[in-house]
């Protein structure tokens, strides 16, 4: 019964100032990544107020973006908080659900302008949209959508690519004949490695594979090392290896120096980044990867997310879909193992993630431009 009084008067409570303005509906932690953007969208396009899809009570939104009016607005509560706040516009990020709960119902009772970015899922019927933007091209959104990319993250820069060292990759050569996959785990902190060889013997269930190792703190190098032997993989450490090619038979190439590192990024078809396979305070490198044309391929571990530039690079190829995410070491070789049967075509790679960076780079501006028309501001 209190509950039920409580989320009632939570509902017709609703602060003066925050009625008029145009009103940004998502949970706490999308909103909390996106508040950079928000306050650019805020200058550009008026006052804005924060419906916080996940909070059910005003205390738990409080100070989420500074200089910003924060609301609870799960769905139980929306439909008559919208009535009250009578925003000027409304823009939805991210799913209409919230559980086992949708925003839908609540939105179909206001008729002002409606946006819905990083659209996902079903646009709810009886729900007029504006416009409705995908961070991706595969999003799986029925009616007219337009992929813009990822506005939170906004343009991203990436690091020009390294002239391949051909003598290192030349050591790789039958793998390649053989259209054998070279993997890649750079910069791995405690735990990691163990969670990059269960994604190796994963592969080597299906594929012959070698995996390049390469641990982020020297003093971990001969501990690591030591324990990668006890695995019984055929192991090869690179500061000790004296023929031209590696056999086809070794499985693991353990590198030492930052040096080797970065040229072996030039020779990967699949990177694992270091700092994302388990909690590790190595923040994962994408860039280089990527920038390689590389397929990039990471583990569960989450990270703070600060406006720096490697965060929103982060932020934009996994709400983008340019890296692919699993949860476990199957998960993640499954990925692996999806990614060499599209073919290893590191050109077009580096064909399509330059149209990305572009479309990246208009993201933000695209909102913008759209909420000036419908408010007629432009």
């Amino acid at each position: 019964m209190f509950a039920r009084l409580s989320a009632w008067i939570t509902a017709r409570s609703v602060p003066g100032e925050s009625s008029g303005r145009i009103l940004v509906l998502a949970p706490r932690a999308t909103l909390e990544t996106a508040a950079d953007w928000l306050q650019e969208l805020a200058g550009s396009v008026g006052p804005i107020a924060l419906g916080v899809t996940d909070c059910g009570q005003d205390r738990e939104a409080e100070d989420l973006i500074d200089g910003f009016l924060a609301l609870a607005m799960r769905p139980e509560l929306a439909a008559t908080r919208l009535a009250r706040l009578q925003p000027r516009a409304i823009v939805v990020i991210g799913a209409l659900h919230a559980g086992d709960l949708d925003l839908g119902p609540a939105l179909g009772t206001v008729h002002v302008p409606r946006i819905w970015i990083n659209a996902e899922g079903d646009g709810a019927a009886g729900v007029e949209w504006n416009a409705v933007f995908a961070a991706r091209e595969d999003a799986t959104v029925s009616g007219p959508v337009e992929v813009i990319g990822d506005p939170i993250a906004g343009a991203v820069e990436l690091p020009p690519a390294p002239s391949g060292d051909d003598g290192f990759c030349e050591r790789f050569r039958e793998y390649h004949e053989k259209g054998h996959p070279i993997l890649l785990a750079p910069n791995t902190g405690p735990g990691e490695e163990a969670f990059a060889f269960a994604v190796l013997f994963a592969v080597l269930r299906k594929s012959a594979a070698i995996l390049l190792l390469a641990p982020a703190d020297p003093a971990r190098h001969e501990p690591v090392y030591r324990d990668a032997i006890k695995y019984s993989l055929p192991i090869i450490r690179h500061n000790r290896f004296m023929t031209s090619f590696v056999p086809r038979k070794n499985r693991v190439y353990y590198i030492e120096d930052p040096e080797t590192l970065h040229a072996a990024y030039t020779c990967a078809d699949v990177t694992l980044p270091g700092g994302t396979l388990a909690a590790s305070e190595t923040p994962p490198d994408l860039g280089l990867p990527l920038a390689c044309g590389s397929a990039v391929i990471c583990g569960p571990a989450q990270h703070e997310r600060h406006p720096d530039a490697a965060t929103r690079l982060r932020i934009a190829a996994e709400h983008t879909g340019l890296v692919a995410r699993g949860e476990d070491p199957e998960q993640v070789a499954e990925e692996v193992l999806a990614r060499l049967a599209e073919g290893i075509d590191r050109q077009a790679r580096r064909e399509r993630l330059a149209a990305w960076q572009a479309r990246q780079a208009g993201a933000r501006e695209a909102v913008q431009a759209r909420l000036q028309s419908l408010l007629g501001t432009s």
